[in-house]
């Protein structure tokens, strides 16, 4: 027996387990998936995203602090082994091929084959790495909180009937400032490691991906589904640094702010399938949950794993 549970614990969307002996096995009609009847409100799905986003900075700051002692001592002791970097981007640039031409391959449209050499080039091979993967890092982080300032400003955005158009403001609030945190913190220990802020956004994903993108975002929706898509692929780097980065303490920042990005992706999904269904008066601060469709709690986690096929460069936002 597998058990599964979906739910937004105490939140507006719960979702009741439910167990297959095997994963192609079809649910007995006592175990399809049942909407809780529960009618608490949905600003209470935005306040645990805030609390998980205030756990995720509290262990990241305190990692961070630690990786620049680290650094520190390690530039007073001479600075980074040149076999050790030149090891490190060897083995970063066999990741990111792999899971680049998988993308290409399957149509990802994220990467294309002609971008990747460039995007998969040992650039900045003499520097710190870990200083690169913390300003690439603030780079995604500036490119979030850009496009979501640039999408709360179109028109048809402004125009949103409530009770959604309140909730859509509410999440993009709290969603810039908790991207703010995230960038601020990356610069703070890239500055820290002797390195330079990185106060731009990641210029291959802004030019390949978000300029195209933008003149097409016609609806609420389009915008939804853009957002999730960048949020994933925030998460998705931030796994694939996870394990390729090797200051334990900067791994755990890693792990601990790809979390907030998955949650923000998976209320992103939430929306997009109410909007999708043309259920848009349900997207509100306390919304009748026995209204909402049964997949409304499981269509915000479609994948069972965290894949890296539309991971960032690790070096591609670094700056000299």
């Amino acid at each position: 027996m597998c058990a599964r549970l979906v739910s937004f614990r105490g939140n507006a969307i719960q979702v009741a387990s439910r167990r297959r002996r095997c994963r192609n096995e079809p649910l007995r009609p006592e175990e399809e998936l049942r909407v809780s009847s529960d009618e608490r409100a949905l600003d209470a799905l935005i306040e645990e995203s805030e609390d998980l986003h205030a756990d995720a900075m509290r262990s990241t700051r305190t990692a961070l602090d630690d990786m620049v002692d680290q650094g520190q001592a390690r530039r007073a002791s001479g600075g980074f082994d040149p076999e050790e970097l030149a090891s490190y981007h060897t083995n970063r640039r066999n990741l990111l091929s792999t899971a680049l031409k998988g993308a290409a391959v399957a149509g990802a449209g994220v990467v294309g084959v002609g971008l990747l050499d460039s995007l998969t080039s040992p650039l900045f091979a003499q520097s710190n790495p870990d200083v690169a993967a913390a300003q690439t890092a603030a780079s995604l982080e500036n490119l979030a909180v850009a496009v979501y300032q640039k999408a709360a400003g179109l028109p048809f955005m402004k125009n949103i009937p409530n009770p959604a158009g309140a909730t859509v403001v509410a999440f993009v609030t709290k969603t810039i400032a908790q991207h703010t945190d995230h960038a601020n913190a990356f610069n703070g220990a890239a500055m820290r490691l002797g390195g330079k802020a990185q106060t731009g956004v990641d210029k291959p994903v802004f030019d390949t991906v978000v300029t195209p993108t933008l003149p097409k975002l016609k609806t609420p929706l389009d915008v939804v589904n853009f957002a999730a898509t960048l949020e994933l692929v925030a998460a998705e780097t931030y796994a694939a640094e996870t394990a390729a980065v090797s200051d334990a303490d900067l791994r755990g920042t890693f792990a601990s702010i790809m979390g907030v990005e998955n949650q923000h992706r998976a209320i992103l999904l939430a929306v997009a399938a109410l909007l999708q269904n043309n259920l848009a008066n349900l997207v509100m601060l306390g919304p009748p949950a026995d209204k909402l469709p049964a997949a409304a709690g499981e269509v915000g986690f479609p994948d069972s794993f965290l894949k890296t096929d539309q991971a960032r460069p690790a070096t591609e936002g670094a700056v000299a």
